[in-house]
């Protein structure tokens, strides 16, 4: 099975991070027009501060959360940054490489 990123066009340049922390100096970068985040390695507390910084440091970026499991206080704290919400776990990589190919073509 192709992962996520292989499923995505050669025109991205992909960054992995598994802790939020490293993924701060991504944030930074002028070309950062696509985060999504993957709830599955953080905990409920991080989610706000991740979500914070997200905004403050890529504030142009088109954001995808997508939820291990469904939480309707994550999802309105998601929401409430600008962020599309979902909830596709296990994963339905179909389904989620539909929705970043979306997100793809709104950011050409």
């Amino acid at each position: 099975m192709k992962t996520i990123a292989e499923g995505m066009s050669d025109s991205w340049v992909m960054e992995k991070f598994t802790d939020p922390h490293e993924g701060h100096a991504f944030l930074l970068k002028p070309d950062a027009r696509i985060v999504v985040i993957d709830d599955e390695a953080i905990d409920e507390s991080t989610c706000g501060w991740l979500l914070g910084q997200v905004r403050k440091h890529a504030p142009r970026a088109l954001v995808a959360y997508i939820a291990a499991v469904h939480s309707p206080e994550t999802e309105r704290r998601a929401r409430a940054y600008n962020v599309q919400y979902y909830t596709s776990k296990p994963m339905d990589r179909e389904r989620t490489l539909r929705v970043l190919h979306s997100f793809e073509n709104a950011a050409h």
